[in-house]
């Protein structure tokens, strides 16, 4: 009876230890699966990132050679003072034209349009079209017209028209600001070292500059200017202290303003901060209508 006992004991472990060890090998194996699922989702992941890339730039080529635009630039941009409105002078090339070609140069901004023939000879054009400096969701467009042919294409788009002002403030910096609060809540804020740089549109050079002042703004109103001094390069400006009253509640606005030769005056956003019951408060963004823009 013990040795027939026995025996079935030892043939059910014998049997375990078969389970476990096939149970082990199918886990195995389900790994293995799942390991080649994953590498094979993975490849098919990056055959179909391929595949897009492939169809876009298939896309991007029949785009572009179905365009008559070849190149453009803008070759400057001034201020009419008479039409508060910037001049900008494009040039283009055409990769085909014939004698009756005509290219016309339009700029929408809103609702607006405006067009300018473009003159030129040998498939480059060249025009001037304006642009009120207050513009906004600004698009430019090339429209080519000969016998038979009517097209239209996109050159560019800017969200404003500060985009392309002939003054740019391109970089600041200032120490500070320090807030020196009254028993009676009254206080003071500072701000030091400060810094502007400017540069022109697409960094050509500056048109001649005057009036040049750095600003702390009270609550939108122009609480206190200091001259503004030229730093290490002639593009840079400086000023050591500027410093207005402040209490629980006020906004404070440092700006730097100059005026250019047509009399166009440009007050760039530097830096904001709000003064609260701890005293000064998060800094905070500009507003959309900075630079703020105005005439002599």
């Amino acid at each position: 009876m013990d040795k027939k006992k026995n025996w079935i004991q030892g043939f059910t472990l014998v049997l375990c230890l078969f389970l476990l060890v096939l149970n082990l090998w199918q886990l195995r194996q389900i790994s293995d699966l799942r390991r080649q699922l994953q590498s094979t989702e993975t490849n098919l992941q990056m055959e179909t990132r391929r595949l897009d890339e492939r169809v876009q730039a298939v896309q991007r080529a029949a785009q572009e050679a179905d365009k008559l635009v070849q190149d453009w630039e803008l070759q400057s941009v001034d201020v009419d003072p008479a039409s508060r409105c910037l001049r900008a002078e494009v040039s283009l090339g055409l990769k085909e034209w014939r004698e009756d070609t005509q290219v016309y140069l339009t700029v929408t901004q809103g609702t607006e349009t405006r067009n300018a023939l473009l003159t030129g000879n040998g498939g480059r054009y060249s025009g001037v079209v304006e642009i009120p400096v207050d513009s906004r969701e600004i698009r430019m467009l090339a429209r080519i017209s000969a016998e038979g042919l009517q097209k239209e294409e996109d050159l560019s788009g800017w969200d404003s028209a500060s985009m392309l002002l002939p003054v740019q403030c391109y970089g600041w910096g200032v120490g500070g600001p320090n807030y020196a609060r009254n028993p009676d809540k009254t206080g003071a804020l500072t701000v030091t070292h400060c810094e502007a740089e400017l540069m022109g549109y697409e960094k050509r050079a500056l048109p001649q500059l005057s009036e040049q002042v750095f600003r702390l703004r009270r609550n939108g109103e122009i609480a206190v200017e200091k001259t503004a001094m030229y730093g290490e390069t002639i593009n840079q400006y400086t000023c050591e202290e500027v410093s207005s009253e402040a209490q629980i509640g006020d906004e404070l606005i440092l700006t730097f303003f100059c005026r250019d030769e047509s009399g166009l005056g440009y007050e760039f956003f530097l830096d904001c901060w709000a003064i609260d019951d701890n005293g000064i408060g998060a800094r905070r963004a500009p507003a959309a209508d900075w630079p703020r823009l105005t005439w002599d």
